[in-house]
């Protein structure tokens, strides 16, 4: 079994941890020969990104220049810098012929996108962007129902924020501690939009199975007055035949028992789903107050989904199609979404997405 050489840049993203044990379960498939942070950077921070966001089991050796690294003969590299770095170290290593896989979201704004795509495009390599909910099998099912007509014609898309306050518990660091994070600048990406709305922009885009018209989008600072991002986000996409409704928050304390979504309202019903279940339920029958008990669809033991390394193994070495989800196409479309969303919290208007 081929094995493929895997590298992990920047240690700027959380999710270096998932990424880094996504990776590392797959020893017949990957050797993970090194991990190195992206500079600028002091020597403190860099302490204190690995501290945070580098696996204290973790037997990954760590590089100080990340040229270094990928100079070791490396089949995939995998991003993991703040948002605003995406474009820069995607289009470099595009062009040295390594394939990419970027931890969510593709980047900042659509110029950013369009010389990712164009870099892509230019290359022989391949790109991915990882979002985490492409591996729940709950989304799936109910993606495959709802392609099938199970509940009609697609009439509009939900879907909402679990429960969470953004990357760090209530309290669990200081405010001072906070803004030295990239999560708590808005012009290095951090804030609730491209966080947890870029998660609705790829389940609205997958269910409508096309790219949004327009997005109108407000965002707000509720509780991280200290900084300049937005702690709650909203998105009205639509896509013609249908509409998304996208809630990005780092202010729910507590779901309160309402499922996050996807939701998905047919002409014959709807599904709802929960990111923290495996169950997908069906509503049917009509009701305007008390709907009579549904169909459900559980997931068996066994009926799960690839994770992000063997998704992009099966790409790559085994010649499968690439999941739509993490393809460099359809992400181009989720890119368009939240830019659009991004430019009409600036101007209050709705705005048209664009056709890079």
């Amino acid at each position: 079994m081929k094995k493929l050489r895997a590298a992990i840049i920047g240690l700027a993203h959380i999710h270096v941890i998932n990424m880094t044990n996504d990776f590392s379960r797959h020893p017949d498939m990957y050797e993970i020969v090194g991990m190195a942070d992206v500079p600028p950077y002091t020597e403190e921070e860099r302490k204190e990104r690995i501290r945070k966001n580098v696996p204290a089991d973790s037997k990954v050796t760590l590089f100080e220049d990340y040229m270094e690294l990928l100079s070791k003969d490396i089949d995939l590299a995998i991003i993991c810098t703040d948002i605003k770095d995406h474009a820069d170290i995607t289009v470099k290593i595009l062009a040295m012929g390594i394939n990419v896989v970027i931890e969510k979201p593709m980047c900042i704004d659509s110029e950013d996108a369009e010389r990712i795509y164009k870099a892509y495009k230019e290359s022989k390599a391949q790109l991915y962007v990882n979002w985490p909910i492409a591996w729940f099998p709950a989304f799936r099912l109910a993606y495959d129902l709802a392609r099938s007509g199970e509940v009609g014609d697609i009439l509009r898309v939900q879907y909402r924020s679990p429960a969470t306050t953004g990357p760090y518990k209530p309290g669990e660091l200081p405010e001072e501690e906070l803004l030295k994070s990239w999560w708590y600048h808005s012009d290095r990406g951090g804030g609730s939009i491209c966080d947890y709305a870029g998660y609705g922009c790829v389940l609205t885009t997958w269910f409508a199975g096309k790219r949004a018209k327009s997005v109108y989008g407000i965002r707000k600072n509720f509780i991280s007055k200290f900084s300049d991002i937005e702690d709650y986000s909203a998105f009205i996409l639509d896509f013609g035949e249908c509409v998304g409704y996208v809630e990005g928050s780092w202010t729910t304390f507590n779901s309160g028992e309402i499922p996050t979504g996807p939701i998905v309202y047919g002409t014959k019903g709807i599904i709802v789903t929960d990111r923290h279940s495996t169950e997908v339920r069906v509503y049917t029958d009509f009701a305007q107050y008390m709907p009579s008990p549904p169909p459900n669809k559980v997931l068996k033991p066994g009926e799960c989904c690839d994770d992000v390394a063997t998704g992009i193994y099966k790409n790559l070495v085994l010649g499968e199609k690439a999941y739509e989800l993490i393809s460099a196409d359809f992400n181009l479309d989720v890119q368009a979404a939240l830019s659009a969303g991004i430019r009409s919290c600036r101007s209050g208007i709705s705005e048209t997405v664009g056709e890079f």
